[in-house]
């Protein structure tokens, strides 16, 4: 009997190690482990026969060695994962973000950081390697060559687990977020390694990067009516902000199922209404900044006095949340400028710039079309996150550093990191301020973390200014570099008082992310522990205009991709609301905001999604037929938005325009 197991060593060794990870790695991340654990042991049992094989068919010295190289491999690839979620609150699609993959060592402070503070989950999934080593030492363990008979036998079983888990996938629920859903429609990584693990999410991955993503369908019966116009004052017209776009057309000239499904989606669509503040800020000019690392918990009547000033004499959003998108300061910015749901796997931006997608509806293009001057800024590399090709190809003239800005260097030659915000202010106001009507957007960064006075030269910069505040050295230091986006803020503020143009011009201030690797900081701001899944990502938006004689207060919860309906609304400009996934917050649309992990918040409750419970916002209860019907409305704005960018849905929309 102890022969028998010696010959299957390999395979019984790969099971128990693949096993232990991903059962570690679970518990680890999740705390628990859910009802799908079959799906994990099902696949991980496959993965790792399979792994066994490759490593029995060559001598026992050779295959020891194939053997622990593997362990290294995939312990390290666990710890990765560990860290990387520390870091970015997401999961690593190793394949799909290959492109960005030399961006990592720009955190490399940040990394390390995280792995001290990972080091008992790291510690637990290295754990295998030493325990390899001295089994095989004391011929505890023992990697025989493997006949091929028996080697084949044992593919044989990894191929029926695979088996058995498609057959339990496939005889289970297909409805939304099921794990029939997630595993055949790539609804969220995060999702996909919850139900399924690490390198099934790693493995799936990889056959989208080669294959290309599986095609989802839209759940077009279980539209909820989202949007509909009700006439609220005679005197102001509340038709729906729609164009006269000829969806027969499009749908008589389709040339796939995915634009069929967008344009039955978006023509069934009511769109929302025009409002009393239609039209308000026509014709001003425009500026759009969104903050980096920016949170709610920044702006302070003595310390920001600018950024007070905006938030609370222009539209004061009591229930505005930046959500924690995939791609972080890329998708942020990506669903403040596009009113688009980031896609989960990619780099959203990256990918419309690279591939030219017709980005119609950003303020950049429907500026420039009315003749604006229109222009970009970053205090950073003008390439990083592919800017050089997604801020053109959203209608902006971008100049970041390498082509335009000029860096604040050391002693030593080398650029301050970060760059200051004022200093971008500072270079770029002479460009545009004098050529109206003018657009022009920012990318900030003295935010960015880390929020060390050490290695953030604006914390460092402006730490007398928190020095004497009874916080915590990262909490100051996070305080501290924000000033530098103060500075900058009130200093363009001046400049528009001073030319005569405030109160023809709006400004607009949204974060691309909380601090999202430094929770610690927004509880010790927020003086209590935040709740990790919702309200962490609750945060301001500003649009504010000097021609506003008294604040506007706005009790309706919204998020990011409501920014770009709205301020098109605002300025009155010819856009169709049905083919936004944001909707103007001014209108009379239900509430609505969807989180990545489906969560979400609407007039009736706050759905948290990783504990499946539904807190009522009114009197009335909240069905299980209301959360379906919310779940197949998400679904289709994740879909929708997924599918726009892929198939460049807009450009059958602008020759399809009168």
């Amino acid at each position: 009997m102890k022969d028998r197991i010696s010959a299957f060593m390999p395979f019984c060794y790969f099971m128990a190690l693949v096993l232990y990870l991903e059962l570690a790695f679970h518990v680890v991340m999740f705390h628990s482990l859910n009802k799908d654990i079959v799906y994990i042991v099902l696949f991980s049992l496959s993965i790792a026969l399979i792994l066994g094989f490759a490593c029995s068919r060559l001598s026992p010295g050779t295959n020891y060695i194939l053997s622990l190289s593997a362990t290294v491999l995939l312990c390290v690839f666990f710890c990765a994962q560990l860290v990387y979620h520390a870091v970015f609150q997401k999961f690593l699609a190793l394949f799909s973000m290959l492109g960005v993959a030399d961006q990592a060592f720009d955190f490399m402070e940040v990394i390390s950081k995280n792995v001290l503070g990972s080091l008992l989950g790291i510690l637990l999934l290295l754990a295998p390697i030493p325990l390899l080593i001295i089994g095989y030492r004391k011929r505890r363990l023992t990697f025989p060559k493997v006949r091929l008979r028996s080697g084949l036998a044992c593919l044989g079983a990894a191929c029926e687990c695979f088996l058995i888990a498609f057959l339990l996938l496939n005889m289970g629920s297909q409805a939304p977020y099921s794990p029939y859903d997630i595993y055949y429609h790539n609804v969220s990584t995060d999702m996909t390694v919850e139900h399924f693990g690490v390198l099934s999410m790693t493995r799936l991955d990889g056959i989208y990067a080669i294959a290309g993503k599986p095609e989802k369908t839209l759940q077009l019966a279980d539209m909820a009516s989202f949007g509909e116009a009700s006439v609220t004052k005679a005197s102001v017209d509340t038709s729906p902000n729609v164009l006269n776009i000829d969806f027969e057309a499009i749908l008589n000239a389709a040339p796939d199922d995915d634009v069929r499904q967008l344009t039955q989606y978006f023509k069934e669509r009511p769109g929302t209404s025009k409002n009393e503040y239609t039209g308000m800020f026509k014709g001003y000019n425009v500026i759009f900044i969104t903050a980096e690392g920016f949170s709610r918990f920044v702006i302070d009547e003595e310390r920001t006095p600018t950024l007070y000033r905006l938030k609370n004499e222009g539209f004061v959003f009591e229930h505005y949340y930046t959500p924690g998108w995939y791609a972080s300061t890329s998708d942020g910015e990506y669903a403040n400028l596009t009113g688009l749901l980031p896609t989960d796997g990619i780099v959203s931006m990256k990918v419309a710039g690279e591939h030219g997608k017709d980005m119609r509806f950003t303020l950049g293009q429907q500026l420039k079309r009315l003749g604006y001057t229109v222009n970009g800024y970053h205090n950073n590399s003008y390439t990083y996150y592919g800017r050089d090709l997604s801020h053109p190809n959203m209608g902006y003239d971008w100049h970041g550093t390498g082509n335009w800005f000029q860096p604040e260097k050391t002693d030593s030659g080398k650029d301050y990191w970060p760059q200051s915000d004022l200093q971008l202010m500072e270079q770029s106001i002479p460009d545009y301020m004098d050529s109206e009507p003018f657009h022009t957007y920012y990318m900030t960064v003295s935010g960015h973390m880390l929020y060390d006075v050490s290695g953030n030269q604006m914390a460092y910069r402006n730490y007398d200014a928190v020095a004497d505040l009874p916080y915590s050295e990262t909490t100051k230091g996070y305080l501290a570099c924000q000033l530098e986006l103060e500075k900058g803020m009130k200093l363009l503020v001046s400049e528009l008082e001073e030319r005569g143009i405030a109160d023809h011009t709006v400004i607009v201030l949204g974060a691309d992310h909380i601090p999202y690797n430094d929770k610690p900081v927004c509880d010790e701001l927020a003086g209590h522990e935040l709740e990790p899944s919702i309200e962490w990502y609750q945060n301001d938006l500003i649009i504010w205009s000097g021609s506003m004689e008294e604040p506007v207060k706005v009790d309706k919860y919204c998020y990011d991709v409501d920014i770009l309906p709205t301020i098109s609304n605002l300025l009155g400009l010819d856009y169709d609301s049905r083919l936004m996934i944001g909707q103007d917050i001014l209108s009379d649309a239900p509430s609505l905001v969807c989180f990545p992990d489906r969560s979400f918040i609407s007039d009736k409750c706050i759905y948290n999604a990783s504990t499946g419970s539904a807190t009522p916002l009114a009197d009335e209860s909240v069905s299980q037929e209301y959360l379906d019907s919310m779940s197949a409305d998400i679904y289709n704005r994740f879909t929708v938005s997924e599918k726009v960018l892929n198939t460049d849905y807009y450009k059958y929309i602008e020759e399809n325009l009168p």
